[in-house]
């Protein structure tokens, strides 16, 4: 059940020892995002956000098979999942 969770946090934690900061987008695919909504309801349910301190883009699964962590602008992250 924390899976999903564990993988968004190691996506986190490696972007920042790599950029010696946090990253503002998590890429994630429409499985992470059932898993997500399935086994952690308290952060979709909730009349006010919860705040992550990033957004969540869900993309395709054929072009993202694990959660990966970005810079809103960041060449890398856009040329990755166009």
């Amino acid at each position: 059940t924390t899976l999903f969770r564990s993988q968004i946090l190691q996506s986190v934690q490696a972007f920042e020892t790599r950029h010696g900061m946090s990253p503002d987008i998590i890429y994630i695919n429409p499985f992470h995002y059932e898993g997500l909504r399935r086994y952690h309801p308290d952060l979709f349910d909730s009349d006010e956000p919860v705040p992550l301190g990033f957004r969540l883009v869900i993309v395709p699964a054929s072009v993202l098979s694990h959660p990966e962590a970005a810079l809103s602008g960041c060449l890398h992250a856009s040329s990755r999942v166009a």
